[in-house]
């Protein structure tokens, strides 16, 4: 009786205990034959077991991510960023010596634009680089060259001598994230080649990295970014970029897992205006606010204040001023410089823009041809 006791109790120990691990795990056991889904990941095919019969497979969220990581790193490069500064005052250049060289290390990924393999990074990667190479996850050395660049939005393209047939990345589409969704980072971060970090989507929308930085629409994100990281990508499960990682929120330099990364349907309409050259419209902006408002003793706190119109630019052939305000696009009210800025991207150029202006106590429709931008705006 005592023996049959102990063997009762160790049988509910046992299913105690596999119970425990089973149940705090996250893996769902499947049999090779069928076929079940992560993440649309495909759990690769199994032998058949010893005995012949099925094969038990164990499939977890960090297959997907595995996955994701193939199907995206190959695309993924390297950014030697070579700047030579220039000597501030005569003394330092007699007496200094010559000026060295910097180099800077970033982040980027090949993606294809109208059939042609180009480079997307930070524009702070590369912004003022005279000398430019990419690094391959094969470890070719190519040149490049600064296609585009637009230090406002801090995205730039890069053209890659000898690069057709390198793998590129899928892009994604960002509006279809969800808070809590897992993301990977892929990059360079402290010359670490090709780094992977994990996280999740913290929040989506308006976020400021800084108490002087502008907010922007940012993808938050938990998944590591550090110093190199900038320019690579944000990639979700499926393996299709949703973001490109450009700063983070910290007072020491590292990460503290406040990252955020530009939103890549943004990224597409901006690459799509810097390849275009348009819609352009010639007006540079600040979004207005409570205090701005009462300092310029401004009639509104709302839209965008118009600080410069650049000459022969459509806006001036349609007689916007600096200090308008701009309150509407179309009929859409306009909360600050960056909703100005996507309702003109949204245009084709040759589009017929109408913007509801203030200017002082008048409120005037005001008809705006869309452009395109003059090309030494990229130089």
């Amino acid at each position: 009786m005592k023996n049959g006791t102990g063997i009762v109790v160790a049988s509910i120990v046992l299913a105690l205990v596999f119970g425990i691990v089973g149940g705090a795990g996250t893996a769902w056991y499947m049999i090779s034959q069928q076929h079940g889904q992560v993440s649309g990941v495909q759990p690769p095919e199994q032998p058949p077991g010893a005995d012949g019969g099925p094969r038990v497979s164990v499939i977890t969220e960090n297959d997907a991510i595995v996955q994701a990581v193939k199907r995206v790193d190959p695309a993924v490069v390297k950014i030697v960023a070579t700047a030579m500064p220039q000597p501030s005052t005569p003394f330092e250049y007699f007496f200094g010596g010559p000026p060295q060289p910097r180099q800077g290390i970033g982040s980027g990924f090949i993606f294809n634009y109208d059939g042609r393999k180009l480079v997307l990074t930070n524009a702070h990667v590369v912004g003022g680089a005279q000398q430019i190479e990419v690094q391959t996850r094969e470890g070719q050395k190519l040149d490049a060259n600064l296609l585009r660049i637009d230090p406002a939005t801090d995205v730039a393209v890069l053209e890659i001598e000898g690069g057709d047939r390198l793998p590129e990345a899928e892009l994604g589409d960002s509006a279809a994230l969800t808070i809590g969704e897992w993301v990977v980072a892929i990059g360079h971060p402290f010359a670490f080649d090709h780094t992977v970090t994990v996280g999740v989507v913290s929040a989506i929308g308006p976020r400021s990295p800084g108490p002087q930085a502008p907010e922007r629409n940012m993808i938050q994100t938990d998944a590591a970014i550090n110093s190199g990281n900038s320019g690579g990508p944000l990639v979700n499960l499926a393996g299709q970029v949703i973001g490109i990682n450009s700063m983070i929120f910290s007072p020491t330099g590292t990460s503290l897992g406040i990252g955020f990364a530009i939103p890549i349907n943004d990224v597409k309409e901006i690459v799509h205006f810097m390849m275009e050259g348009g819609p352009w419209v010639g007006v540079q902006t600040e979004s207005n606010s409570t205090a701005l408002a009462r300092y310029l003793g401004l009639p509104t706190d709302q839209g965008a204040i118009v600080m410069h119109v650049v000459p022969n630019s459509p806006a001036q052939a349609a007689g916007i001023r600096q200090g308008d305000i701009i309150l509407q696009v179309d009929g859409k009210k306009v909360p600050g410089a960056e909703e100005l800025r996507d309702a003109v991207i949204a245009h084709e150029i040759g589009d017929t823009i109408t913007m509801q202006i203030q200017r002082g106590s008048e409120t005037l429709n005001i008809e705006v041809e869309a452009g395109r931008v003059p090309e030494e705006y990229w130089e």
